[in-house]
């Protein structure tokens, strides 16, 4: 498939900045592929200075790093999984129905988890560790899920192919008795989000184009245009497109399920299923040559969300424009099949800002916002220049536009998004911080200095109204509902300049068209990973209680404690019921960091080990299994 580079009429024109370019095409063959693929390559690398390419994604040893959301929000077309008629708690998912991948699982009887690459099944009525497993070092961000008679395990590896770097994803199925592995499914790249339906397993792989000798032209300062052309006419379709295999038996992906946007830069997303219980050989994965680090499940379908920005306006000096495409792939039997495409402007806090309920998909997202672009942190609207300022005859990006939020949305189709309305300029000047769709209604937060809560009514889909802007100090995070016309938000609080005091949970009375705090609870110089993990959060209905890993910083910041703290949340307060910690030795490595119910009891997990301690009275502790 290699195509030499005197046989390839690379056109290299930069492709304009074209607003709502969601559509996404499919190349008719493997050499229509490639060179599709090396034109709009070198089309966006030309627009790039050397170090601006490698900012944007590829690292200096070709293996992509990602970093996480350091902010977190909850969002639901339905009600989260609360398990509140389970004697045991679940995963705190976003959608019913829809599981998320965990550090930690439980069938009720045995906790599975993932810390620190150590594998371990517990069985919680002998409280011994039954079976255990360690990951190699070169692996990393494992997680679980949990199927009838399976457990799973995904996880990325650092590989090494010569002189090259290049990460792997790998997906274990394993005997949940012994840990014994029975299948395994390789990918190159780095899972983006999975989640589990019905017994299937959906996923989505971010991999980078494996082109060292492309990158080593864009390192040179005296290479030229024409060197760059030919180092991008000499890669192969494998050196674009990810290869996979099944129990050590390579597969392609098929040139024809390779779909691609208006723009991209080689970075593709490929989205596939496979079934909990085996079988895998069958699988047939369907890649879209774009960047996308934001997944948003349904029960029959998962949505890509891919950032695009509009490099050529801020050269011009004329505002940055910027955007995200969103693709809606419909799952039927096994197999992915695109069914709709969007775009809105801005950007998306993460998989929270999107909700799918009666026949409409709902997106809430920010523009202008200072941190957006794909420099992470550093784009042309920020004052960081790579060469520390503009060279001669170079014209400065214009002064962006305030930034504000927005709410559109799209009836869902069998085959289109198409929009029906939206409602802006919600929090200008601030960004979003936390958005909770339920039901015909969105909640969303936005901060700067102080926190309006927005409500809006989303019952007519051609005609989104904002009917409340409650502002108090302080932000939510995360926001869970917690009963009828009951909301809570787990933040922090600030003062009137907006310098955050410590943790800050709401309970808000939602009956209203405006939202009203009925209570709060504060904890000074304190946080909680809630803020930007919600699978860190529990709220166990049974007993009315809500479940927060906390890190307690002190007053001087100097004698850091970690723990949960138990809040009673009642129809108008919410207090500390318990204080529950593990002797630990490091609590900067060995925080709780999960929290589960199971046989009437409040498990906490460590990296030390499972606690378990009373589920109400005094929350004694009744248990200890160290790791």
């Amino acid at each position: 498939m290699h195509l030499p580079q005197g046989e390839v009429d690379l056109d290299v024109d930069a492709v304009p900045w074209v607003p709502a370019s969601a559509q996404l095409a499919s190349y008719g063959g493997c050499d229509e592929a490639l060179e599709g693929i090396q034109n709009a390559a070198v089309a966006m690398m030309a627009q790039w200075q050397a170090g601006e390419y490698f900012a944007s994604g590829f690292a200096e040893d070709g293996v992509a790093r990602e970093e996480g959301d350091l902010s977190a929000a909850g969002d639901s077309a339905e009600s989260p999984t609360a398990a509140a008629s389970d004697s045991y708690s679940q995963t705190n998912n976003a959608v019913a129905g829809v599981d998320e991948p965990d550090i930690v699982k439980t069938d009720g009887t045995f906790v599975y988890s993932v810390l620190q690459n150590e594998l371990r099944a517990v069985d919680t009525r002998s409280g011994e560790v039954v079976a255990e497993h360690r990951y190699d070092d070169m692996s990393w961000d494992h997680e679980l899920f949990l199927g009838d008679d399976e457990l799973l395990v995904m996880y990325t590896q650092d590989r090494q192919d010569d002189e090259a770097y290049y990460s792997e994803f790998t997906i274990d199925r394993l005997d949940p008795a012994t840990l014994a592995v029975l299948d395994t499914f390789a990918m190159d790249g780095s899972m983006v989000d999975a989640r589990l339906v019905d017994g299937e397993v959906r996923l989505a792989v971010s991999s980078q184009p494996s082109i060292e000798p492309v990158q080593d032209v864009l390192y040179d300062a005296d290479a030229d245009l024409e060197d760059l052309k030919a180092a991008v006419a000499a890669t192969d379709l494998e050196d674009w497109v990810p290869g996979f295999s099944v129990n050590g038996e390579d597969g392609e992906v098929d040139c024809r399920d390779i779909a691609h946007p208006d723009r991209f830069s080689g970075s593709a997303v490929t989205v596939f299923g496979l079934s909990a219980d085996g079988g895998w050989e069958g699988v047939e994965p369907h890649t879209v040559m774009a960047d996308s680090d934001t997944v948003y499940g349904t029960t029959e379908s998962l949505y890509l969300a891919h950032y695009d920005y509009g490099w050529g306006a801020a050269e011009d000096g004329e505002e940055p424009q910027s955007e995200t495409e969103l693709y809606r792939f419909h799952f039927e039997g096994g197999e992915p099949r695109l069914a709709g495409e969007a775009t809105v402007a801005g950007s998306l806090l993460n998989q929270y800002s999107l909700s799918e309920y009666d026949g409409h998909l709902r997106v809430a997202t920010t523009e202008n916002d200072a941190v957006w672009g794909w420099w992470g942190g550093c784009g042309p609207a920020a004052d960081c220049a790579w060469d520390g300022g503009f060279a001669a005859g170079e014209v400065a990006p214009a002064e962006p536009e305030p930034s504000k939020s927005t709410v559109t949305v799209f009836a869902v189709g069998d085959e289109a998004l198409t929009e029906t309305g939206s409602v802006t300029d919600l929090g200008v000047t601030e960004q979003i911080y936390a958005v909770r769709f339920i039901a015909d209604t969105a909640y969303i937060v936005t901060f700067r200095q102080t926190d309006p809560l927005y409500t809006v009514d989303l019952s007519d889909p051609a005609n989104p109204v904002v009917t409340g802007e409650l502002k108090i100090t302080g932000y939510s995070g995360y926001l869970h509902p917690v009963g009828t016309d009951r909301l809570l938000g787990v933040g922090q609080e600030a003062t009137e300049d907006g310098v955050t005091t410590g943790l800050q949970v709401s309970l808000f009375d939602t009956a209203a068209p405006e939202a009203a705090v009925l209570d709060q609870y504060f904890r000074e110089n304190s946080d909680s990973s809630v803020q930007w993990d919600p699978h860190a959060f529990l709220y166990w209905d049974d007993a009315g209680i809500a479940v927060l890993p906390v890190t307690d910083w002190g007053r001087d910041y100097a004698n850091c404690r970690t723990g949960v703290v138990v809040l009673a949340v009642g129809a108008d307060t919410v207090e500390q019921a318990a204080w529950i910690e593990q002797e630990v030795d490091d609590p900067y490595s060995e925080g709780v960091v999960r929290t589960l119910v199971v046989g009437g009891q409040l498990w906490t997990l460590s990296a030390a080990g499972l606690q378990s301690n009373e589920l109400g009275g005094g929350y004694a502790e009744t248990a200890w299994i160290g790791f």
